[in-house]
């Protein structure tokens, strides 16, 4: 099923994992003189060990076979892969196994991938409140609030943005976001959206490990951000702007 979806595009680095026990990202755009934020791959490891868990399964408690991970980041010459160790998720009633995941039908086993997925994220606890929203605007929240656990940097005015972008992203067209204007651009804010860009590709791996919890196409990003806007929030958020303007009164 792994192998058929990826030929067909329709999961993202399952088959490569659960083939060659291998992942690889060796592109990256990071600001290397921001200590504060740590580097994209660092970031995002944490969730990349519970889905290696969720997929390398062990039998009868042994352990799970590691991972090779060719990822770039700062201090990292990428002259051999590192080997990382798969991490259980804490689900609530116990981790499903992925024959289940995958091939069952039902409600239960929907609530099951939904709660491995917000497992992968250390969002357990908050299942009811996510799955009240909108399935793009929770897969942002998600990311969102794992950002805020994992890159203790990450200011108020900052988490202000990103909610803003993401509830006046929708009443905008294609046309609108052409024409919007900026003055200057913020490194920091550029690194932040390719930090988050580059988590959704972590939510899109989660996804399909856990059975498609999400619908695909919720979770890419022209759904969910847009730069220029993310820069416009941005700016406005850390000047103090009043947060009703900062919501255009949404």
């Amino acid at each position: 099923l792994a192998k058929e979806q990826h030929i067909q595009s329709e999961n993202y680095t399952i088959f490569n994992i659960l083939s060659n026990g291998e992942l690889e990202c060796s592109n990256s755009l990071e600001d290397y003189c921001d200590t504060e934020i740590p580097g994209q791959a660092l970031i995002y490891r944490p969730a990349r060990q519970h889905i290696y868990s969720v997929l390398l399964e062990s039998e009868k408690g042994g352990a799970c076979p590691l991972v090779k991970e060719w990822f770039v980041y700062f201090g990292n010459p990428l002259q051999q892969p590192e080997l990382i160790q798969p991490v259980q998720p804490s689900v609530p009633g116990g981790m499903p196994n992925l024959k289940t995941l995958w091939f069952a039908k039902g409600p239960d086993v929907e609530k099951q991938r939904y709660s491995t997925f917000l497992a992968c994220f250390h969002l357990q606890d908050g299942m009811e409140e996510l799955q009240a929203l909108e399935a793009p605007v929770a897969g942002f929240c998600c990311l969102l609030a794992y950002l805020m656990m994992q890159v203790s940097s990450l200011s108020l005015e900052d988490l202000n943005a990103f909610v803003a972008l993401v509830l006046s992203l929708k009443g905008k067209s294609a046309a609108q976001l052409a024409e919007l204007q900026l003055e200057q651009v913020d490194p920091r804010a550029v690194h932040l959206g390719a930090v988050f860009v580059r988590g959704l590709t972590t939510l899109l791996m989660a996804n399909s490990a856990c059975g498609f919890p999400f619908r695909m196409d919720d979770l890419m990003p022209w759904k969910v951000f847009d730069g220029k806007l993310f820069q416009e929030k941005y700016q406005q958020s850390h000047r103090g702007c009043p947060l009703e303007e900062l919501l255009e009164g949404n």
